[in-house]
């Protein structure tokens, strides 16, 4: 049985592999969103449990954000737009990012953790859902700005609340419904 691939892990690895059949002929925010929210995906690279450092008062895990850039995205280096790689003044290649942008990109990888267990799942580990996605922590989400490689800010392009008309969330039938309120007095780093 384990010969033809039927073992422990082959339902999470199918469910990761899946992404890629849904979205073959997507779009690629699609897959890296699904990819991002993927729990083997946030086990493999160790992003699942990241905090802010608000949170923790610990950096939070930069290998996700460095594989990223450098696999998925812009990679090591600058490129011209014939592919060859874009070069300074001294005939030095241009790096696509820093290590400040990392830093500041794990930012952006922060308060995910795994989905509640289910039993009807197969199992890797006792107690592991690798098969859901992972859900959002905003408790432990870094909420403050995060510069993007030009020097502006992730999300600069979106409008914010107060450029947009009053009631505006209201449109088309949308519904707004108050669900409360949690006041936190812990106070965050200066």
């Amino acid at each position: 049985r384990e010969e033809l691939g039927f073992d422990e892990m082959s339902g999470f690895w199918l469910t990761y592999y899946d992404i890629f059949v849904r979205h073959a002929f997507g779009n690629f925010r699609d897959v890296m969103r699904e990819v991002t929210y993927s729990p083997v995906m946030g086990e493999y690279l160790s992003y699942k449990g990241s905090s802010s450092y608000s949170t923790k008062s610990k950096y939070p895990d930069e290998n996700y954000a460095r594989e990223v850039m450098q696999l998925f995205t812009i990679g090591l280096v600058k490129l011209n737009l014939d592919g060859s790689a874009e070069l300074d003044g001294s005939g030095q290649e241009v790096p696509t990012y820093s290590n400040d942008h990392v830093m500041n990109f794990a930012r952006v990888f922060t308060g995910f953790v795994p989905a509640p267990f289910r039993s009807n799942i197969e199992i890797a580990r006792a107690g592991d859902d690798l098969i859901d996605p992972m859900l959002m922590d905003g408790s432990r989400h870094d909420i403050f700005p995060k510069p993007d490689l030009d020097g502006k800010y992730l999300g600069d392009r979106y409008p914010l609340c107060t450029d947009i008309p009053p009631g505006a969330f209201l449109l088309k039938g949308a519904r707004y419904e108050f669900i409360g309120f949690t006041h936190s007095k812990k106070r965050l780093p200066s």
